[in-house]
């Protein structure tokens, strides 16, 4: 935690006339250390096209800009978008007032406008009650970022890392890994943070595979994965198809019927999904 840091985020907010909102997810970082952290995560560069979520007071988009990326900030809190309207957008910062997220599947229409337009980027100290859906929404996209650095719920990280058999492998982590690679760079204790949270967080990492994922993949499973305890033709069928279909996806697919749907990684449930949909 910097003094420094924490200093000025006081008299930021005490500008903007603003406070830490629990609705909004606010926990804004003080730590030099892991706002570099997070920075070379994402190997800021010049010309680097980046969109922020949630920017707060400007503390990581200073340092975007001063690294010379072109920055798309999407702000929700009215107070702090007018703060950063009045300090940044001169230095060239892009602001989005609003939701990040258009709704639970699809984020900001300024956002994928910002994507189509060329190679970008997703950087951010993403607020806990979103952080999941903008992770897995950019993956999604038909034009995911390149690069993904974003501090997270610790929780949430080792959900996005995790591995067919263990506990919090399900439908998350499937999707993030069947999109891309993720890892964790750093862990972030709750001082990292103003105010401090009651859990730790991390520094995560996604970047794509190169191969989108299939329309639909997403929400497919979400759905299988209630389901995750059970053999796959079982799973497949309480999924909403007939007996006869199942087993043949399961042929289809290459994966053996007695498995449990818990017990297949991102490929296979790539594979299954691409069976479904021809059966």
């Amino acid at each position: 935690m910097s003094t420094a840091l924490r200093a000025q985020l006081a008299s930021d907010l005490a500008e903007a006339g603003c406070a830490p909102l629990h609705r909004f997810g606010q926990n804004f970082m003080i730590d030099e250390g892991a706002l570099d952290a997070l920075r070379d995560a994402l190997g800021a560069a010049a010309g680097m096209r980046v969109v922020e979520v949630g920017p707060g007071t400007g503390l990581f988009t200073a340092r975007l800009l001063a690294a010379g990326c072109t920055v798309l900030a999407v702000e929700i809190d009215h107070g702090l978008a007018a703060f950063l309207r009045q300090r940044f957008v001169p230095q060239g910062l892009e602001l989005i007032e609003g939701d990040c997220l258009e709704s639970k599947d699809r984020l900001h229409p300024a956002i994928a406008a910002f994507a189509a337009a060329g190679p970008w980027n997703l950087a951010a100290n993403l607020p806990y009650d979103v952080a999941l859906p903008v992770i897995l929404d950019a993956a999604a996209m038909v034009n995911p970022p390149r690069r993904i650095a974003v501090t997270i719920q610790l929780e949430a990280a080792q959900r996005l890392c995790s591995r067919p058999g263990e506990s919090s492998w399900g439908a998350t982590s499937c999707t993030g890994q069947a999109a891309g690679q993720v890892r964790i760079v750093r862990r972030l204790g709750p001082g990292s943070f103003h105010p401090r949270p009651r859990v730790d967080s991390a520094i995560v990492v996604w970047e794509p595979s190169g191969i989108p994922l299939p329309t639909g993949f997403p929400t497919w499973c979400r759905k299988v994965f209630s389901f995750r305890r059970k053999v796959l033709p079982r799973a497949l069928r309480d999924a909403g198809l007939s007996k006869d279909l199942a087993d043949a996806a399961c042929t289809v697919a290459g994966v053996d019927p007695t498995r449990r749907l818990e017990q297949l990684d991102s490929a296979e449930m790539l594979a299954l999904h691409a069976a479904v949909a021809i059966s």
